[in-house]
Order: C-alpha cells, then sequence, then structure tokens
C-alpha cells in the first residue's frame, strides 16, 4: 500500500485498517474488503497500481450496499479505465496522491 492514503486517512483522526490485494492485479481485493468492514467504517479507498484499477464493479456495489463511499487514488493510473470509463471518475471523488503527505 502506497502511505499518502494512509497518511491522509491519518491526518483527519481516522484509522486506517489495510485490506490486502488481489494477487493477480496488485489492486485492492474486493473480497476481503468485505470481509473487513465494520459500523465503523467510513470510506474504502482503492489505490489503482501499475497502470491496473481495483474491481470497481465489485467496491462499487460493496459502498452502496453498506452506505460507505468509495475512493479513487489514481496516482498509479493516469489514463486507465474501468469499463470504458477513466480512472477517478466512478468514486465519489478521485484523486492523485504524489507525495507521501
Amino acid at each position: 500500500c502506497w502511505i499518502a492514503p494512509a497518511t491522509a486517512a491519518l491526518n483527519v483522526n481516522a484509522r486506517p485498517i489495510m485490506v490486502d490485494v488481489d494477487p493477480n492485479t496488485f489492486c485492492l481485493d474486493a473480497a476481503k474488503v468485505k470481509a473487513a468492514i465494520t459500523p465503523r467504517t467510513k470510506a474504502i479507498i482503492a489505490v489503482h497500481l501499475y497502470g491496473s484499477m481495483s474491481n470497481l464493479d465489485e467496491l462499487l456495489a460493496i459502498g452502496a450496499a453498506n452506505k460507505i463511499p468509495v475512493i479513487e487514488d489514481c496516482a498509479q493510473s493516469h489514463g486507465s479505465q474501468w469499463n470504458g470509463k477513466n480512472a477517478g471518475s466512478l468514486g465519489v471523488v478521485g484523486c492523485f496522491s504524489f507525495h507521501h503527505g
């Protein structure tokens, strides 16, 4: 995991919970995200990595079912698309973390 999303959470006194990645894509594993959700979960931050994108169909469905916003960190996915939509345009917000924050 890139440190910037965790640092951003810590900067607002939130407690980031790390979830493992899919070994095939190196992006967030949606099944593991679903298992990690608690009543205290406030957001899901999907870090798109190496030009690949997290499975946003699954993550957005998990977010919607639990009323949790999905935030996309697109720093390593410039120009990438998920089902024809640009990285950063599917979650409630897309951001580009360029530094450890």
